[in-house]
């Protein structure tokens, strides 16, 4: 008796886990919950250094966001939580209303007996009759292959006025399953995320121009180098402007080298990356740095011009004595002024140092200060740039592809595919038993008004039998 009431408990309990998993609530919840966490993500910028949330957020939201995982959300706890509480729904969903789709097709209804004549009445079914005279019930099959081209099939069954023939033929049964199809597919795509996520590695190179890598840094405070196998060459960095001097588009011309051999090579623009040996290159940022700076130095005293050519960031003696000068960095739109460079300027002799802007737009910005014994004209720059990439290995993006494949194959079937039946009795007339009866019931579990027409349409074929 014992073992009993624990049987019943622990099916009780199974029964009520099935019922909560598989519930419509639970899969409306989740899937809100997903939205909503993804659209934190996608505010909040994932992976950044410490110093670079500083800049945004104060010290205790910076903490909190970290402890509760929004800094790197989708490696958290909590949403690989919600990833598997929504693949457990889906299963259970399945498997809840799987069997009853399964009885379609393990025990497919062949006879139209008075319980589908009944079903006529529904909004599904529809039902016609006709008497033909001195019909032979086996020469109908071949009209029948004729009228629809569906898989026919007959037997005959002891009725009550004496033997009846029924024929069956459907289309589509397969068609019941895309659904389950569908829900197949979601989880691909949620394992090749998963995939991704636990063997995936995303970082960032930076490249300057002429120069090459073969190792890259993992995002976050904790970077970690990662060996390519291989190196990456930016051989030429390219940007055009805008008038204000914003970028207008920048792009970066790499090739690839295996075993010191070019293997590949391509210019990369946004959106536009190159992949080799399961590594992707995407034109993430640039940035300027050294390069050559032509200057000219104004004496106003004597109005002489000694024309210069500079590296950033590396001092140059002046002759005689007149010190050193510096361009310490450039700018491309300095205070949307356009391209301009910081200029350290030493004249000695006891002449305390100071530095100062020169524009290249506006070369007589420094003329027109007069607090200095000369001043400087920006002519001209061969500026030095890097590329800045993001590099991915993601190994689950091929499932992930798959997944979204299977997705539109399961949604084409599910939505624009649909199981149609057609079900015929020959048999006896009951009221005049030597007329036979020909019963039609056909049946479509989608786009019924579609069916409608078709029904309509074999009916008049058949009434002109004779």
């Amino acid at each position: 008796m014992a073992n009993k009431k624990e049987l019943k408990k622990k099916g009780s309990l199974l029964s009520g886990l099935m019922a909560f998993f598989s519930s419509l609530k639970l899969t409306i919840f989740l899937l809100i919950t997903l939205a909503l966490v993804s659209i934190i993500g996608t505010v909040i910028p994932q992976n950044m250094l410490r110093a670079d949330y500083l800049k945004v957020y104060d010290e205790s939201t910076y903490t909190t966001l970290k402890a509760v995982g929004f800094l790197d959300m989708y490696h958290s706890w909590w949403f690989v939580l919600i990833l598997t509480l929504l693949t457990v729904n889906l299963i259970a969903c399945s498997w809840k209303h799987f069997p009853k789709t399964w009885r379609f097709f393990s025990h497919p209804t062949r006879l139209l007996d008075n319980s589908l004549e009944k079903a006529s009445a529904s909004a599904l079914v529809w039902r016609h009759s006709w008497k033909l005279e001195n019909d032979d019930p086996a020469s109908l099959l071949p009209r029948l292959n004729s009228l629809w081209a569906g898989k026919w099939e007959w037997l005959e069954h002891a009725g009550k006025n004496g033997s009846e023939f029924h024929y069956v033929a459907e289309k589509g049964r397969w068609s019941r399953l895309g659904v389950y199809f569908v829900h197949l597919s979601v989880l691909v795509i949620f394992a090749g995320g998963i995939i991704g996520s636990v063997f995936g590695i995303k970082g960032f190179a930076n490249i300057p121009e002429g120069e090459k890598i073969s190792s890259f840094y993992t995002y976050g405070d904790n970077r970690v180098p990662v060996d390519l196998g291989y190196s990456v060459e930016c051989r030429k960095f390219k940007v055009e402007f805008y008038d204000n001097g914003s970028p207008k588009e920048y792009s970066s011309d790499l090739i690839i080298y295996d075993n010191g051999k070019p293997v590949k090579e391509k210019i990369i623009e946004v959106n536009h990356p190159i992949s080799y040996q399961g590594f992707t290159f995407y034109q993430s940022s640039y940035g300027a740095y050294g390069g050559l700076v032509d200057l000219e130095l104004n004496f106003r005293e004597t109005g002489m011009v000694l024309p210069l050519r500079l590296e950033v960031g590396r001092p140059l003696r002046l002759p005689e004595n007149w010190g050193w000068i510096e361009v310490l960095k450039f700018e491309e739109n300095y205070m949307r002024m356009g391209p301009s460079v910081m200029v350290l300027r030493d004249p000695g002799n006891g002449v305390k140092p100071y530095q100062f802007w020169v524009f290249l737009r506006f070369p007589e910005f420094g003329k027109e200060n007069g607090k200095t014994a000369e001043f400087c004209t920006f002519k001209n720059i061969e500026q030095r740039y890097y590329t800045g990439l993001q590099v991915n290995k993601d190994p689950g993006v091929w499932v992930v592809w798959i997944g979204c494949i299977m997705m539109i194959l399961g949604l084409y079937v599910a939505f624009f595919m649909s199981h149609r039946r057609l079900w015929l009795r020959l048999a006896r007339d009951p009221d005049k038993p030597k007329r036979l009866q020909l019963v039609m019931v056909g049946n479509a579990n989608k786009n019924q008004p579609s069916f409608e027409e078709e029904f309509k349409e074999l009916s008049e074929k058949v009434k002109s039998w004779k």
